[in-house]
């Protein structure tokens, strides 16, 4: 009964108010916001990924459905036309001046006065203008008021005398406990008795000089400056001292609202594997393929793609290792087109010619671009045939390792990896894509772009690989194991770069546990513990083995790469590709969700995203009756995860009280399932999937069922089958589900 309380309180309660029931006022649909507007200051912090926001804030608030949209202060702020879809504010400034403080507060007080909350960690910023005008301190605490806070306009710098006299421990010391000398503090008071303070200090026994330094209202919240997490001097560790999932939760309000939701899918964890090409024609140390210097790609063709054919591989190969214009050769060549042929691989491009520095890129141009020359003749000019010797000369070992090798300490030696021709934008996407593609059996596509270098293209470089038709992916280096133990080396689900995102990877990959490809090969076999920390106590990102094919190099990383695949094959997963990954994670920034009616939701525009999460569930499930759209519903912990249909348009999702539901329902699949449909005696419906097809329905009582399951030729497979005593049926389906499969389930008696 506590879990169902608590979820009607966090649930329930809202929407009542929202829709006025208690008052009898009609329901009518309204669009919940979504978006949460950070503010930062780009004379600090140059670039979105560069902000503490991003770093660390960015992930909780996506966990909690929510997207961030980034707007440098320096530019003016948002007009309220221009905010529609936010529900909040948040910002972590750095410094107590900005261009126009009196502007900045009047802004904030019309946001909250129009129903948007705010959250201010740090400092506020509004103290004095650059001209160091400075700011009464009475202006400033009307905005405090707000948030039921007062400002003394005093700091405490020495704070050995002082102690922490309240913490509640569901929000504060969540990764490391806040011991010995504190750190210093802006004098806050709550002044709001309906505000809580969740982190008190007070001067030894003087009870005058109590402060609240982690603060909540209706309004929003407070994190006092070095209260919200730790860091090292040399800023190599991270830990939150304050709950980042619980104290935004609360500071705006996500209790209502439905978590569009990106590592689940069928009811189970994604996983997705995706290898770029750097190192592809580096020669293998591998026994039984040294001796033949073979290369790096054709040992992860044999030892891990075929090994492991009931997953599926997205690899991008780098054009120019397989050009022959550039630096391709034959085998580089034959390996490629032996790869992409494999019906559990997909197609990608790692770019052209590999580019490292994208910022350095951003003015190169064709004609202000420096190719490489040799007795200074620009090699641009010289024919194919000379290319192709002096390319042998260039790089007669084929020994690259992109991201890093070419490094020099934190910068590279040259903006990209190959320079034979001049930089082409054109070329890295559309030319690269296109003659990939060209290797591809028929049926094939190429469909998605894996950013090289730093992987930090610049706007113009998404924009075009989305006008291009292609989906991206990497960045974001998420680790969270014994080297990096905190959420705070969770990354995002992507970045904003302008009017576009790129989307990250979801976990790093082996460069980033070998020192940069320098050290400790076996390195990546740690990736374990970032796979089970990300998925207890809550689920924060899909399974992502994420690798080079110089992983194909050494003994010892392409053990650690095997034991990666061996321990994600053991654990019960929803295999998909690293393009219907970066798909769904365009879903989450695309989609809307309407308030419909009392715990009803419509769910649009949310392109190949197909699973909705609700948190602190666990006594409540779908309402099939008021539902449409929905294949099935699966509960972890306390968390619902709700499987829409991909064929459904707009799908509701209606909640009630958990009881018995009356109608079949999917709890889990291996294989993806759409197009759903009831019928008088059972269901069918569409399967695609990797390896043997495993899935677990539910039905209404116990039955005996007859199954049938038909490929795209026309082969037919079936089976008599008998539920458990409660209607759960367990349902292997031996065929091959790479093109769809129409299922029919029958049930023939009790």
């Amino acid at each position: 009964m506590k879990t169902a309380s608590r979820f009607i309180a966090r649930l329930l309660i809202p929407v009542f108010y929202v829709w006025g029931l208690a008052s009898g006022a009609a329901a009518t649909p309204r669009p919940l916001p979504r978006t949460i507007l950070a503010l930062y200051d780009s004379t600090y912090d140059q670039e979105i990924q560069d902000t503490p926001i991003h770093q660390i804030v960015e992930m909780p608030l996506n966990h909690l459905g929510l997207i961030v949209r980034y707007h440098d202060i320096n530019k003016g702020l948002p007009r309220l036309e221009e905010m529609q879809d936010v529900r909040g504010v948040i910002t972590w400034f750095e410094s107590d001046a900005m261009v126009d403080p009196l502007g900045f507060l009047a802004w904030a007080d019309s946001q909250i006065a129009s129903g948007r909350r705010i959250v201010v960690i740090g400092e506020l910023s509004a103290s004095r203008d650059f001209k160091n005008h400075v700011t009464p301190l009475s202006t400033i605490n009307r905005f405090w008021d707000k948030l039921g806070l007062r400002s003394e306009d005093e700091w405490t710098t020495v704070t050995y005398a002082h102690r922490v006299v309240r913490r509640v421990p569901s929000m504060v010391e969540f990764e490391r406990p806040l011991e010995g000398v504190l750190p210093a503090f802006a004098q806050m008071k709550k002044t709001d008795p309906s505000a809580v303070s969740y982190l008190k200090v007070r001067r030894e026994s003087d009870s005058n000089s109590e402060w609240d330094l982690v603060v909540t209202n209706r309004n929003g919240g407070y994190i006092a400056g070095g209260y919200a997490h730790y860091h090292s001097r040399d800023f190599t560790q991270r830990q939150w001292y304050i709950n980042p999932f619980e104290f935004f939760r609360i500071a705006f309000d996500t209790d209502n609202l439905p978590k569009p939701d990106t590592t689940t899918l069928m009811g189970r964890r994604i996983f997705y594997s995706h290898v770029d090409g750097d190192g592809w024609r580096n020669l293998t140390e591998v026994s039984g393929y040294k001796t033949r210097r073979a290369l790096s790609a054709e040992v992860i063709l044999n030892e891990v793609i075929r090994a492991f054919p009931d997953l599926p591989f997205t690899v991008a190969p780098i054009a120019a290792d397989i050009d022959p214009e550039w630096y391709g050769t034959p085998e580089s060549l034959d390996i490629a087109r032996r790869i992409l042929a494999l019906p559990n691989v997909e197609a990608g491009t790692h770019t052209y010619s590999h580019p490292l520095d994208w910022k350095a890129l951003v003015v190169e141009t064709a004609t202000t671009s420096k190719p490489t020359t040799i007795l200074g003749m620009g090699m641009a000019v010289l024919p194919s045939s000379m290319l192709k010797i002096l390319s042998g000369l260039l790089d007669p070992a084929g020994k690259v390792a992109g991201e890093s090798r070419a490094r020099i300490s934190t910068k590279y030696e040259k903006p990209r990896t190959y320079d034979l021709r001049p930089f082409d934008l054109d070329h890295e996407i559309r030319g690269s894509a296109a003659f990939i593609s060209k290797l591809l059996p028929v049926g094939k596509k190429l469909e998605v772009v894996q950013w090289s270098g730093d992987t930090t293209p610049f706007e113009a470089v998404v924009a075009a690989s989305r006008a291009a038709g292609l989906r991206n992916i990497n960045g974001g280096a998420t680790r969270y194991d014994e080297e990096r133990l905190s959420y705070g080396w969770v990354s995002p689900l992507g970045r904003q770069v302008g009017s576009t995102w790129q989307i990250y990877a979801s976990n790093s990959n082996e460069n980033n546990y070998t020192e940069l490809w320098t050290d400790r090969f076996f390195g990546f076999r740690y990736l374990t513990r970032t796979i089970n920390n990300t998925e207890s106590p809550r689920r924060v990102k899909p399974i992502n083995v994420y690798y080079h094919m110089y992983s194909g190099e050494k003994l010892s990383s392409l053990r650690a790469l095997k034991e990666n695949l061996q321990y994600a094959s053991s654990l019960e997963i929803c295999p998909i590709t690293a393009k219907d990954y970066a798909a769904i994670a365009d879903g989450f920034y695309t989609t809307s969700i309407d308030l419909v009616g009392p715990s009803s939701w419509r769910i649009r525009n949310r392109g190949d995203l197909q699973t909705i999460r609700f948190d602190a569930a666990s006594d409540w499930e779908i309402d099939f009756r008021n539902s449409t759209g929905i294949i099935g519903q699966r509960y972890e912990t306390d968390r619902l995860y709700v499987t829409l249909d991909a064929a459904a348009n707009a799908p509701i999702v209606t909640l009630q009280r958990r009881t018995s539901p009356l109608r079949p329902y999917l709890i889990q699949s291996r294989w993806r399932v759409s197009d759903f449909d009831r019928e008088a005696k059972g269901f069918r419906f569409v399967a695609t999937g990797y390896g043997t097809g495993f899935l677990k329905w539910k039905l209404p009582h116990a039955a005996r069922v007859s199954v049938k399951a038909r490929d795209h030729s026309g082969h037919e497979w079936k089976q008599e089958l008998f539920t458990d005593p409660t209607g759960v049926l367990d349902l292997r389906i031996p065929l091959t589900a790479l093109q769809p499969l129409l299922v029919t389930v029958e049930e023939t008696g009790s």
